[in-house]
């Protein structure tokens, strides 16, 4: 049997819904050499006969069923299995743009990566483009926050992924801990500047109990991560930089402004990214309470970390939140009905 190129991982649980046009999105590659493994994870709809039925007309798929084991182990299984040299990962609900493979085993070829994504177009009940990092100092920044790649869109090397596996402590942030891993390892990564996979947002994706699950979990690898990658002075900070990176989080005022003190330390460390720390202080000073002690704080940011042109009018609306201050933006609320529903 001859060794494709890339092996695709398509884990499927209840999947029926939206499976065959994923199926027919990837039949439909320009770049042929792939074997798609198609799991299923111990579906009770009819994800496992579409499966049957598409690769009876399209033998590049392979059908693995058994009882429910879950993503993680899906996906673990997935890469034990692939033959290929790379591994693609794929979602059951996503669609993959013809060109997807041929653009981004290209990329792979000509800067000598390990890991590559691509920006994601949204569609079904949110619209808009996901614009990951591109370069591989600016993902690994990024990774301080958050996630830097769209996890569906991945092309990786399958040995890399053997060294280092799906974490099965990290569930629901299963993504974010292999980045960080991967990154602590050395491997270089790529974004694509181009949306190469559609991803379908709709009802039900995550419920509120698993995205509580997935803050807890993405925190502790968040603050590992952080041991890594700030500067020494910042290293006993570690737990308290992640409180303050994470999204859902809160700040006050002086919180903020220890906050940016630790970012501006972070640029001076790693220059390169600067963009990814503008992004992360405007997105802080959005969930600082309002208060006109963080625009001194703000213009020390702007000077040093200055954000791309289209953030501006989210600049200003924040600017002006913060000038008022909490009491008079909740005077003005009392004043116009808002406050009392």
């Amino acid at each position: 049997m001859i060794t494709p190129a890339v092996s695709i991982v398509l884990p499927c649980y209840n999947s029926a819904p939206y499976l065959q046009e994923t199926l027919d999105s990837l039949s439909a590659q320009t770049f042929t050499d792939f074997e798609c493994l198609a799991i299923d994870d111990g579906s009770t709809d009819q994800t496992l006969a579409i499966l049957q039925a598409h690769a009876f007309r399209d033998p590049r798929f392979q059908i693995i069923t058994r009882e429910n084991r879950g993503l993680i182990a899906t996906l673990n299984e997935g890469i034990a299995a692939a033959r290929g040299a790379w591994m693609a990962r794929m979602d059951a609900d996503d669609l993959a743009e013809p060109e997807r493979l041929q653009i981004q085993l290209a990329t792979l070829e000509q800067t000598g990566a390990d890991v590559c994504g691509t920006w994601v177009q949204f569609f079904g009940e949110r619209s808009g483009i996901w614009q990951t990092p591109l370069d591989d100092a600016s993902i690994k920044l990024q990774l301080l926050f958050n996630v830097a790649f769209a996890h569906p869109s991945v092309v990786a090397r399958t040995s890399l992924l053997r060294e280092v596996p799906y974490d099965a402590g990290a569930v629901h942030a299963e993504d974010y801990a292999l980045w960080c891993a991967l990154a602590t390892r050395g491997a270089h990564f790529v974004n694509v500047a181009q949306p190469l996979l559609r991803y379908r947002c709709h009802a039900g994706q995550i419920t509120q109990t698993k995205r509580d699950a997935l803050r807890q979990t993405a925190q502790r690898i968040r603050a590992a991560y952080a041991l890594v990658l700030l500067p020494a002075a910042l290293q006993a900070r570690a737990v308290q930089f992640a409180e303050y990176a994470e999204p859902g989080r809160t700040l006050l005022p002086d919180d903020f402004a220890a906050y940016a003190d630790m970012l501006l330390a972070i640029h001076q460390a790693h220059p390169v990214g600067a963009a990814v720390l503008a992004e992360a202080w405007i997105e802080a000073w959005q969930r600082t309470q309002p208060a006109a002690q963080t625009l001194p704080v703000v213009g020390r940011l702007r000077a040093a970390l200055p954000f791309a042109l289209e953030r501006s009018g989210f600049y200003r609306k924040q600017w002006i939140k913060h000038r008022l201050g909490q009491g008079v933006l909740q005077a003005l609320q009392r004043l116009t009905g808002k406050g009392s529903r």
